[in-house]
C-alpha cells in the first residue's frame, strides 16, 4: 500500500503529528485506536510482519466473561458502522468501556473528545435511544471540561459501575505480535513512476501550489509505503479448560452419599 501524506492540509496543532496510524485487528473486530495500533512516519517504506494468537476464557459459571454483544452496544455499532457488518462484530470490552466513558463525558459537558474519531453517538442511562454528540473543540472550556470528566471517571469506581454496568469481561482476546522494519523511501525509480500520475493530477490527492517545481522534495517528505505480511499460517490458542465438569460434580456427590 502506498500513501501520500499531505502535510500542507494538516491543522497546525502541537498535540498531533503527521503520519499514518495502522490498526491490526481480526476480521470480526472493530478497529480501535487504543488497541493494536502502530504509528508510521512518512519518508519510509515500512514492512510489518505479524503473528496471531488468541486467549479464550470459559463463560459462566466458570467466569463472568461474555461473547454476547448487548442490545445497546449492538445498536451503537449499527449506527456508527455498516449495519450488516455490525451484526457480525465480536464483543469488545475495551470499546465498551470507551463508549460508556464518552457517554459520561457527554452527560457532563454536552460534547465528547475527538479521540477515538469513530465516535458520533453515545448511549443514555435514561432510555435505549442513542444521542447525537458534538465534538469538544480543542483549546476551549468544553475540552477542559471533557478532560476533567475523563480523569474523574477513570478514578471513580462508583461512576464506572453505574455507566459501564453493561461492560462485562470478554471471553475471547485476539492478539497480534508484530515485527516492524523500514527503509528510506521513495527510491528514484518510485518517484519516476509516480511523477506522471501526480503531475497530470490523475488522482484524488490534493497537491499544493508549486508541486511540480518541488516534486522531489514533496515526495521525499510525504511518501509512505506499507507492506503487511503474515509471518505464520498458524494461530496460537491459549484456551481455559474446566478441571471439574458438572458430571464430575454429581459423580463426586453420589460417591460421598453412597449412591
Amino acid at each position: 500500500m502506498v500513501f501520500y501524506i499531505p502535510h500542507h492540509l494538516s491543522v497546525p496543532l502541537t498535540t498531533f503529528e503527521d503520519g499514518l496510524i495502522l490498526f491490526l485487528h481480526d476480521n470480526n473486530e472493530l478497529p480501535f485506536k487504543a488497541k493494536n495500533s502502530i504509528r508510521l512516519r512518512p519518508a519510509l517504506a515500512h514492512a510489518i510482519t505479524y503473528r496471531k494468537s488468541q486467549t479464550i476464557f470459559l463463560p459462566k459459571p466458570y467466569t463472568n466473561c461474555t461473547s454476547v454483544v448487548g442490545y445497546n452496544l449492538r445498536h451503537i455499532y449499527e449506527v456508527i458502522f455498516d449495519p450488516n457488518s455490525a451484526r457480525q462484530v465480536a464483543y469488545s470490552e475495551a470499546l465498551c468501556y470507551e463508549l460508556c466513558e464518552q457517554a459520561y463525558i457527554f452527560s457532563q459537558c454536552s460534547c465528547i473528545l475527538p479521540v477515538p474519531f469513530l465516535m458520533r453517538y453515545v448511549f443514555s442511562l435514561d432510555h435505549d435511544r442513542l444521542l447525537i454528540t458534538n465534538t469538544c473543540l480543542p483549546g476551549t472550556l468544553n475540552e477542559n471540561c471533557a478532560l476533567n470528566a475523563r480523569q474523574q471517571f477513570a478514578v471513580n469506581v462508583a461512576l464506572m459501575a453505574v455507566w459501564c454496568s453493561r461492560c462485562a469481561p470478554q471471553c475471547i482476546h485476539t492478539q497480534f505480535s508484530t515485527d516492524i522494519s523500514a527503509l528510506p523511501a521513495p527510491t528514484a525509480q518510485q518517484k519516476t513512476s509516480w511523477e506522471k500520475i501526480l503531475l497530470e493530477n490523475n488522482s484524488t490527492v490534493s497537491l499544493p501550489d508549486g508541486f511540480a517545481e518541488k516534486y522531489n522534495a514533496y515526495m521525499d517528505a510525504n511518501y509512505l509505503r506499507v507492506t503487511v505480511m503474515c509471518a505464520s499460517p498458524y494461530v496460537t490458542i491459549h484456551k481455559q479448560q474446566a478441571k471439574l465438569t458438572l458430571t464430575d460434580t454429581f459423580s463426586a456427590i453420589g460417591g460421598q452419599t453412597g449412591l
